[in-house]
């Protein structure tokens, strides 16, 4: 009977070698998916941020690229009325002293 009982417990402990490693591995794996579950949490929100930042830069390029545009069709109109001023200017002096 001894050897009998000695038998099981050795198979009872095998058994139960057996379930411990399963529940290691099981609690290792639970672990690991929560890290990762924790990771891709993270990398959401970082999206989600730079998601923001990226449109918020993309909002101040356009209003600065309109602001350059209306700038140069002001200087060029600046221009072209003080050059048509002067030339309307000049030709008066012009004809006013005989010179043409």
């Amino acid at each position: 009977m001894d050897t009998a009982r000695f038998y099981m417990n050795v198979t009872r402990q095998y058994q139960d070698e057996e379930k411990e490693k399963i529940e290691d591995t099981q609690d290792a794996i639970i672990h690991s998916l929560q890290r990762n579950l924790r990771k891709v949490k993270q990398i959401r929100m970082e999206q989600k941020y730079y998601k923001g930042r990226e449109q918020e830069f993309r909002g101040i390029s356009y209003l600065t690229s309109t602001r350059v545009v209306w700038y140069g069709a002001l200087t060029a109109l600046t221009v072209i009325s003080c050059g048509c001023f002067m030339m309307k200017n000049m030709t008066s002096f012009f004809i006013s002293k005989k010179l043409v």
